[in-house]
């Protein structure tokens, strides 16, 4: 795993140990970016705070900041998953602009880090449509604690056998697909 793009390209990631984490692919996160610089979904980097949640190596964060988001949020609540995103903002020397921390986004929460304009998900990929799904109850939680501005954007990766369900409020404006992966872009729309 390596930044593609912006202030720290090329620069190496460290992933968590274990199995439990499924990092998002260089060529996926690097069509996700392009989705996002082609300014059909607004300068959503310029937002004041991008939450990346279940990071895993805060890779999607890591390169929000290394292309110029000024304060990124990485969320993940395994212990390998948060040491790993540790190292990598200390790697990187991103400490002045972006935190990790230990939050279960699928319980109630409290947020006191502000409203972001621009989410990453990559939770754990269900195995059957009769299971839950992880993203919508994330979503959820980050609506109901005011972690979310209007008109934000979520961009959920996701198994392409179970697309996202969408919670209140999340409508889909695009979707692609990257080998086994979706990926879903939906904008938010409060009451």
């Amino acid at each position: 795993m390596r930044i593609i793009s912006g202030k720290k390209r090329g620069a190496t990631l460290i992933a968590p140990k274990g199995q439990i984490t499924r990092p998002t692919a260089d060529r996926t996160r690097e069509m996700i970016f392009n989705v996002l610089h082609g300014g059909r979904h607004g300068e959503v980097l310029e937002t004041p705070l991008v939450i990346d949640a279940f990071a895993g190596s805060g890779a999607m964060g890591l390169e929000a900041w290394s292309r110029g988001a000024k304060r990124v949020i990485m969320v993940d609540h395994d212990r390998s998953a948060r040491s790993a995103i540790t190292a990598n903002i200390q790697k990187l020397a991103a400490g002045d602009a972006c935190g990790v921390i230990d939050r279960d986004l699928t319980k109630p929460l409290t947020w006191p880090f502000g409203a972001a304009g621009l989410l990453f998900l990559d939770p754990p990929w269900r195995i059957s449509a009769d299971e839950g799904d992880v993203s919508q109850l994330a979503l959820t939680q980050l609506t109901d604690a005011k972690a979310v501005l209007p008109e934000a954007l979520a961009v959920i990766e996701h198994d392409l056998r179970f697309p996202p369900q969408l919670p209140t409020g999340w409508i889909a404006v695009d979707s692609r697909k990257a080998g086994r992966a979706g990926v879903m872009f939906l904008r938010y729309h409060p009451d």
